[in-house]
């Protein structure tokens, strides 16, 4: 080699060794606080502060590698691959929009907390406490600031769940028992049970202004509120549940639109991510006031309609979920049955069996991982999982 390539090359290695140990970038990932269960003797409020800290590294960590979603076309390798415990019985759970965090919140006699996971680690970050009854819906905000969540305690509660401070107190005539932001976060959503008149217990959904939090809409129902959804546009909301009706209603002036008449209770709805399609999970058949069969009935949101009727669960549908990308709508039944449907014709294409049954369900934003709760207290984790 002559000396002028021979210099040159030493050149390069030289430049190439500073530029690596230059460049890095942050990525955020989750402390770990110690965090001590709420006991009777503790303030009505206690949360530890989930903080985000900058670490330097050249490629993002192993821990949080590329996920493969969850569509109809990847769901038959759907597997569990880690879990978490609550205390007491799993009401609700919710990823923070980033995808980073994992929610969960619910109790029976106990347990009103809620948990707070980082999903890559699987370690505890927090414990928010501050309700005294039952947590029975928990809702991130689109921007992943706030976390809203409704007790039977007859509150709504909002805070910064980084810093564990309560902004807001929301307060109810009964309990209220679900709630979810409007896709642009500027407004929230709140159901469940309203001052009683003539001897009929009636229900609504209340809507706040966020950040002012005064109401801006209070839509009229019956008996109690366990299923609501905002349309993607954040143009339409859907509400009801207990009285075997879900209404549909516009947010702007809240004008009813039209109801979604149903045989027995509604336990959840969701809206498809093209916003035509309201999925409701409920009862087919009730023997002794017992479900004997669950089902997910289909609807037509820009008229009303009833599309088709999913059949054939062991148990009451307790939890819904589209695929991110649209192509899949899963189903989870209070006996474990999770079944998922492709949306093309709503065939089944993947059914397994959850271990201790399903009290809620929900996806990642992304659509990579699945979260399943149930009654026992049991949280686990699923993705999907490409064996050689």
């Amino acid at each position: 080699m002559r000396p002028g390539k021979l210099s040159l090359s030493m050149l390069v290695l030289v430049l190439s060794g500073l530029l690596l140990n230059a460049c890095s970038y942050s990525v955020q990932v989750f402390s770990t606080p110690s965090a001590a269960a709420p006991s009777a003797t503790q303030p009505a409020f206690v949360a530890t502060a989930v903080q985000l800290e900058a670490t330097p590294t050249l490629v993002p960590p192993l821990a949080t590698p590329t996920l493969i979603s969850i569509r109809a076309d990847t769901v038959n390798l759907l597997e569990i691959v880690s879990g978490f415990a609550l205390g007491d019985s799993v009401r609700s759970i919710a990823f923070t929009p980033d995808g980073q965090a994992l929610a969960a919140a619910g109790g029976n006699s106990g347990e009103y907390a809620i948990y707070i996971w980082d999903v890559a680690s699987g370690q505890p970050v927090g414990i928010l406490g501050g309700h005294h009854d039952i947590v029975w819906d928990i809702a991130f905000s689109p921007d992943g600031q706030l976390l809203a969540s409704v007790s039977s305690d007859g509150t709504a509660q909002i805070r910064d769940w980084r810093a564990g401070d309560i902004e807001k107190v929301l307060n109810f005539p009964g309990q209220v028992v679900s709630v979810g932001f409007s896709p642009d976060g500027q407004t929230l959503a709140v159901g469940g049970v309203d001052t009683s008149q003539d001897q009929i217990q009636n229900a609504s959904v209340w809507m706040y202004a966020v950040g002012s939090w005064s109401e801006l809409l209070k839509l009229s129902e019956y008996m109690n509120i366990t299923a609501l959804a905002y349309s993607p546009n954040g143009g339409t909301i859907i509400g009801g549940g207990t009285s075997r009706n879900v209404q549909v209603w516009r947010t702007d002036t809240g004008a009813p639109q039209f109801t979604l008449y149903h045989a027995h209770q509604v336990s959840k709805a969701v809206i498809s991510p093209d916003g035509l399609t309201a999925a409701t999970g409920t009862c087919a058949t009730v023997v002794n006031s017992a479900c004997t069969e669950g089902a997910v009935w289909l609807w037509d949101l820009p008229t009303g309609k009833l599309l088709q009727k999913l059949n054939g669960f062991p148990n009451v549908v307790e939890s819904l979920a589209f695929s991110a990308d649209g192509s899949a709508l899963i189903a989870g039944s209070r006996n474990g049955t999770l079944r998922v449907y492709s949306t093309s014709d709503y065939s089944p294409v993947f059914e397994t069996v959850a271990p201790g049954g399903i009290s809620t369900l929900a996806l990642s934003p992304d659509g990579g991982l699945l979260a399943t709760g149930n009654d026992s207290g049991d949280v686990n984790l699923w993705k999907i999982v490409v064996r050689p």
